[in-house]
């Protein structure tokens, strides 16, 4: 099992978002739009790294 950790860099009209584990490997590096569908888009894919019983 890994930790993961998500960061986001928020702006105005878009937002960066960057996944990385422990060893500091790269998982997800995603740009989305400021706006809802594609932040829970983002979200879903986050959440879909992690393991379900590791989310809080």
């Amino acid at each position: 099992m890994f930790t993961i950790w998500a960061g986001v860099d928020i702006g105005k009209e878009h937002h960066h978002c960057v996944v990385l584990d422990a060893r500091g490997e790269r998982w997800l590096s995603h740009r989305v739009g400021n706006d809802e569908p594609e932040l829970l888009e983002l979200i879903r894919e986050v959440l879909a790294l992690a393991d379900p019983d590791e989310v809080l």
